[in-house]
């Protein structure tokens, strides 16, 4: 049985995936196994990994009807056989020393559930692949959160703690939690992490390091793009939970205006 279980929704991804599957050969650790699923597409995507999974029989693929990624991701774990499971998006990477180092981490801490490291972006176009700590949004996708530290829920409810690619979780933490919201086509990772936080699963930040990392792909097809969808979606993830977000009823024009208003002026107004 594998140690770890990497498990990678594909879509359409012939463009990206196979540097995505060779990062998998640099990793130092190699007890590994990779869930591709082939989530319906309608290009080479498929032959791809078909091509892997002959030449290595760590490498496997599933096959399903196109949804959404939430449904692909769920047949990856669902089907996992390792004690630990790296989800990776079939555009991005992890550097060699990530699942070695975060492996070690987990063996030595067992009161730790979840593990995550550093993340860089890099766009698809740079042929230099300069590396960078801000996304094209201005966005940072990290929160360090350390094992001791209390109150991790008040810390997630605020953001998503990490990308989808950063951590490796004992697979102990699917069993107890379940799986993602299909529901969902967007931001269905922060509502993971919010069920994981709300049961007291405990998180830890490892740190960055260029040889530890996972690195995101900047490109046209990045799911965050679609701005709306995504506002869509946090609408829905925060009615799911009235009680973490009992102010939600006030409008979202009130909010928002509400977060340029300087406090004073808001006591002032009243």
């Amino acid at each position: 049985m594998p140690k770890i279980s990497i498990v990678i929704p594909c879509y359409n991804s012939e463009i990206y995936l196979e540097e995505t599957l060779d990062c998998l050969l640099e990793q130092n650790f190699q007890d590994w196994e990779c869930v591709m699923v082939n989530n319906g597409s309608t290009d080479r995507t498929l032959q791809i990994a078909d091509t892997y999974s002959k030449k290595d029989q760590r490498y496997r693929v599933l096959s399903k009807e196109h949804g959404g990624i939430s449904s692909g991701r769920n047949l990856g774990i669902l089907s996992a056989k390792g004690d630990y499971i790296q989800l990776l998006d079939s555009d991005d990477l992890i550097t060699p020393n990530k699942l070695q180092n975060e492996l070690e981490f987990l063996s030595m801490h067992p009161e730790v559930d979840i593990v995550y490291s550093g993340v860089r972006y890099f766009y698809s176009g740079d042929p230099k692949r300069d590396l960078h700590i801000y996304s094209e949004t201005g966005w940072t996708g990290t929160i360090e959160i350390d094992r001791s530290d209390k109150l991790v829920l008040d810390a997630v409810l605020k953001r998503n703690p990490f990308v989808t690619s950063a951590p490796l979780y004992r697979s102990s933490v699917f069993e107890d939690i379940g799986t993602y919201d299909e529901s969902l086509q967007y931001i269905e990772d922060w509502d993971f992490q919010i069920r994981c936080a709300r049961a007291g699963k405990v998180f830890h930040y490892l740190g960055y390091k260029l040889d530890q990392s996972t690195l995101i792909r900047l490109h046209d097809r990045n799911i965050s793009k679609n701005r709306k969808a995504v506002q869509e979606a946090k609408a829905k993830l925060l009615k799911k939970y009235p009680d973490l977000f009992p102010n939600q009823k006030k409008s979202g024009s009130k909010r928002i205006l509400k977060q340029f208003i300087p406090p004073i002026f808001l006591r002032f107004i009243r």
